[in-house]
């Protein structure tokens, strides 16, 4: 499987029986990045924040309806 993600100040454990692993909750928190986008719900005055990626991937499945995210 080719990596397509490195994340260079978590270690990487060359002996580890696989590729992938667990973060711990200290790790997720280090872990930053990624692009966020301002969203409405129904045209609503309320605004939140999304991650245009899982926005993205409920448009392609057909969750939601919408043009996907640039």
């Amino acid at each position: 499987m080719k990596s397509i993600l490195v994340v260079a100040d978590i270690p990487y454990d060359p002996l580890a029986q696989s590729d992938v692993a667990t973060l711990t909750r200290a790790q997720m928190q280090r872990t930053v990045g990624g692009r966020s986008v301002v969203a409405t719900v129904d045209g609503g005055p309320a605004t939140t924040t999304v991650n245009d990626f899982d926005i993205n991937n409920a448009i392609w499945e057909g969750r939601i309806a919408g043009p996907m995210i640039n």
